[in-house]
């Protein structure tokens, strides 16, 4: 009877013994924990974030977060591939299913964004989402002229951007009258060349045309980096000069012109 119980027992711990070791679960169909990290992004600026994420075989999510919630863990399932991460904050009515379109006649809204591809391959993986500036304020004084009869136009080739943060190609114009000091203020997307037009028309056939990108490029300003820099433009009619100021979050310089 001893006996018996002892091989029973023996037989028992071999079964257990050899199914833990010969049964294996397939991990590769079981889903990658993404962990987005939103604690980087400045709530000062960034009041809220939505953000996208995508892959090839047809996965797709999408979510907002707003700036108190930026210190949580935000933890979504996602597949075993590359996952496309976008963030934006500050698109409003303009967002599209295709990214950003800004319509013509209007300026652009503050953009950031964050644009990432992220190798989903294993058990988890942290992406850190930091938002960039991809905007550029620009500031117009004008400057001896009576500029109470003009209108000031801004025109381009980028009217936005696309799902993947990239800037998109289309007519963009914004036209505005300067305010009782002489200036005007207008919102700028991520320039890819050096086309920006300034148009002066003061309702008469000798209106002007500045080649602003132009005047932009030559003053070392940066289009590429990762956050814009702000612009202050005096055009000075009486001494046909015009002044660029660019203002940047850790350096300023003033770039002068003669027309």
């Amino acid at each position: 009877m001893k006996m018996s119980s002892f091989r029973l027992l023996c037989l028992t711990a071999c079964v257990l013994i050899f199914a833990g070791c010969s049964v294996k679960e397939d991990r590769t169909v079981c889903p990658c924990r993404l962990f987005l990290d939103f604690s980087e992004v400045d709530p000062s600026a960034v009041k809220s974030a939505d953000f996208h994420l995508s892959a090839s075989d047809g996965f797709f999510f999408t979510g907002t977060l707003e700036s108190g919630s930026f210190t949580d863990e935000v933890v979504i399932d996602v597949p075993r591939t590359q996952i496309k991460v976008v963030s934006w904050c500050g698109a409003g009515v303009y967002a599209t299913d295709g990214g950003l379109v800004i319509p013509y006649g209007e300026d652009c809204p503050p953009v950031y964004m964050h644009a990432s591809d992220v190798e989903a391959s294993g058990e988890s993986v942290r992406e850190v989402v930091v938002m960039r500036k991809n905007h550029c304020r620009m500031r117009i004084n004008v400057i001896g002229e009576e500029y109470e009869v003009m209108n000031l136009i801004l025109r381009g080739n980028v009217n936005g951007y696309g799902s993947d943060g990239q800037p998109s190609m289309g007519r963009f114009a914004y036209k505005s009258a300067p305010d009782a000091s002489g200036e005007i203020s207008a919102v700028l997307p991520r320039q890819v060349d050096n086309t920006l037009v300034l148009e002066v028309d003061d309702g008469t056939d000798l209106s002007k045309s500045f080649a602003i990108g132009e005047y932009i490029a030559s003053s070392g300003y940066d289009w590429t980096v990762p956050d814009l820099h702000d612009i202050i433009i005096d055009i000075d009619f009486a001494i046909t000069h015009v002044s660029l100021t660019i203002m940047g979050w850790d350096k300023e310089y003033r770039y002068e012109i003669v027309i």
